[in-house]
């Protein structure tokens, strides 16, 4: 029978959290309580996060060299952390509301800073998502089929139409197609001879 090492499931959401409230500070919003953000996003089912267990000890044979020899047997099966960034993406409006406080109601800024806090859970501190990417990455998740997959030609007409609708400017091909390499170069999707396949999912493993 395995137990659950919750004590290790709670170093892991403060690891977690500490990862939010780094970004927060980074995004200049020293005032976002990272602990409601966790809880947002765990809440959505944004992020999952179990336990890992470990066997119940056994003392098969009471010897000083068993008994020294204890930790050697132990054995803790790694927990789970898994991102899923449709419900993100399908959260985003409850989400910005209730936890990322932007100083300004430009409604893509609050998705860019959701969008920032996740790529730092998602083990990509160094990476930072820019108000074009936000909106190719909104535009793309909300138009794609069931396989999570999209035309690059689809994918332009609904980049323009909502870019066009937030910068009240056209969006062009060459911008879309820079936008589509950089979100490919950083893993949010990958192109093949039928479009795009938006693969951005996150499954870690841990045990300390």
């Amino acid at each position: 029978m395995l137990e659950n090492r919750n004590d290790l499931l709670e170093i892991k959401k403060a690891e977690m959290v500490s990862v939010i409230e780094r970004t927060s500070i980074s995004l200049r919003e020293e005032n976002i309580s990272s602990q409601d953000i966790m809880q947002s996003f765990l809440k959505s089912g944004v992020l999952l996060i179990t336990p890992p267990q470990q066997e119940s000890p056994m003392m098969h044979m009471m010897t000083i060299d068993s008994l020294s020899n204890y930790n050697k047997g132990e054995s803790i099966k790694p927990g789970n952390v898994k991102l899923n960034i449709r419900h993100l993406i399908e959260s985003l409006p409850d989400l910005t509301a209730a936890t990322v406080e932007i100083a300004t109601d430009i409604p893509i800024l609050k998705v860019c800073a959701a969008l920032n806090i996740w790529k730092m859970l998602r083990n990509i501190t160094t990476v930072e998502i820019t108000k074009e990417q936000a909106i190719a990455v909104v535009a793309l998740w909300n138009n794609c089929d069931q396989q999570q997959r999209i035309t690059l030609e689809k994918g332009f007409e609904c980049f323009k139409s909502l870019y066009k609708n937030i910068e009240t400017s056209n969006g062009t091909w060459e911008q879309y197609i820079k936008l589509i390499t950089d979100l490919e170069r950083i893993g949010s999707l990958k192109l093949d001879s039928n479009g795009i396949w938006l693969c951005e999912w996150v499954s870690n493993r841990y045990t300390r």
